[in-house]
This record gives C-alpha cells, structure tokens and sequence, in this order.
C-alpha cells in the first residue's frame, strides 16, 4: 500500500511538473521538496506510530489504532493545498 502511494503521487507530482511552464532545476527541486515533505514525512511518522502502538496490550481501542492514519491525511491536504500555490512561486 505504501509503494502505490509513493508511486500514485510520484506519477501525480511528475505530471503537473512536466505540464507547467518552468522545467529549471530549481523548480524540480522545490516539487522534489514538497513531496519530500507532504507525504513521505507523514508516512514516515505513520510507521513510527504503528509501531509503537503496536507495542501496547491488546485490544488497543479502535480511535486509537486509526491515529497512524493522520499525519498521511495531513500530508495529503497539505499536497493539494501546495499545488494550488506552486505555480505562483517566483
């Protein structure tokens, strides 16, 4: 799941990088950071929290074992709030 993730928005992020005006280096590196940032760090942070709730007696209640789930969604909503400024960057 994690790899159809990194793959779906790699293909996503390359697409609109490849459609905008601005193919420098430096702007592949802002769109380079941005992924960096809005979702392979949640889904880094993700993992840390599965693991550590995986260290806790069972049952572990249910609003709890979807906490690992959040920072992915923040990630996400952060992608698409940084798409819609990305091409207002000088």
């Amino acid at each position: 799941m994690v790899a159809l993730n990194v793959a779906g928005t790699v293909t996503f992020v390359s697409v609109l990088f490849w459609l905008g005006r601005d193919h420098s280096p430096v702007r592949l590196l802002r769109w380079t950071v941005l992924f960096g940032v809005t979702l392979l760090m949640p889904m880094y942070l993700s993992a840390r929290i599965e693991a550590e709730l995986a260290k806790l007696p069972k049952p572990v209640p249910r609003a709890l074992s979807r906490v690992a789930v959040y920072p992915v969604w923040v990630g996400l909503m952060a992608l698409g709030a940084a798409l819609a400024m990305v091409d207002r960057l000088p």
